[in-house]
C-alpha cells in the first residue's frame, strides 16, 4: 500500500510549530529593571550622620577609607557641609574594595562607639598616606589615631573582632551592591545617584533639591 508522505509530514510540522509557540509564551519573563528611589536601602539604623535631622537634603556617601578618590573628594565634601549647615545631612556608608579597608572600617566603628566617628573619619582620609596600601598591620597606626583622639585604647582594640561591627559592614556592602554602587565615592542626593563626580555636580544636585 502506498503511503502519502504529505499527509504524514503536515501534521508533524504543525505539532512542532505548536510546541515551539507553547515554549515561547511560557518562557519566564525577565524581572523589571530595578529603579533606585528614595525608599531604597540608602540608610540603616546605626549609620553615622552629620547635620540636622530636619535637613531638606540627605547626601549618602558610600566610601572606602583606603580609596584615593575618597581622600581627594573629602575636602570638597567638608566644604559642602560648611556651606549648607542647616539644609544638608551627610550619611556615611561603607563600600570596601582595598586590602586595608576592612580593618580601617572596623576602627571607624570602634571610634564611633566612643563618640568620635567623624574625627576618625577625618584622620583616615586626611592622613591616608600614613597607613594605606601597607603590607604591615595597620592597627598600630589606627591605635595612634585613637590615642590622639583620647579614646579608651583597650576598648578600641576590641573593634577588630566585634561581630556587631562586622555585621554593619556587611549590611552596607550588600545595600551598596543592590543600589548599583560600583566604585567609591558614590553619592546619592535625596535618593538619586550622582552621575558625575565633582564639587559642582554635587552642589548643583543639592541646589536642585532645595528649589523643590
Amino acid at each position: 500500500m502506498k503511503t502519502n508522505t504529505k499527509l504524514i509530514l503536515f501534521p508533524l510540522i504543525a505539532l512542532v510549530i505548536a510546541g515551539a509557540a507553547l515554549i515561547f509564551f511560557n518562557k519566564e519573563k525577565p524581572a523589571p529593571e530595578k529603579v533606585i528611589t528614595e525608599t531604597s536601602s540608602l540608610e540603616r539604623e546605626g549609620n553615622y550622620k552629620k547635620g540636622p535631622a530636619t535637613a531638606k537634603v540627605t547626601v549618602v556617601e558610600f566610601f572606602d577609607p583606603e580609596c584615593e578618590g575618597c581622600a581627594a573628594f573629602h575636602p570638597l565634601l567638608k566644604k559642602i557641609a560648611g556651606e549648607y549647615p542647616n539644609d544638608v545631612q551627610i550619611v556615611a556608608r561603607y563600600m570596601l574594595f582595598h586590602g586595608n579597608s576592612h580593618p580601617a572600617a572596623l576602627a571607624l566603628e570602634g571610634a564611633g562607639k566612643q563618640g568620635k566617628f567623624w574625627e576618625m573619619y577625618n584622620f583616615m582620609l586626611e592622613r591616608q598616606n600614613e597607613w594605606s596600601h601597607q603590607k604591615d598591620p595597620v592597627n598600630v597606626v589606627f591605635e595612634k589615631f585613637a590615642k590622639e583622639l583620647g579614646l579608651n585604647i583597650e576598648e578600641f582594640n576590641k573593634s577588630y573582632e566585634d561581630i556587631t561591627f562586622k555585621a554593619a559592614l556587611a549590611k552596607d556592602m550588600a545595600d551598596g551592591q543592590s543600589l548599583g554602587v560600583k566604585g567609591t565615592p558614590t553619592f546619592f542626593v535625596n535618593g538619586k545617584m550622582l552621575g558625575n563626580l565633582s564639587y559642582n555636580d554635587l552642589k548643583g544636585a543639592i541646589d536642585e533639591e532645595l528649589k523643590k
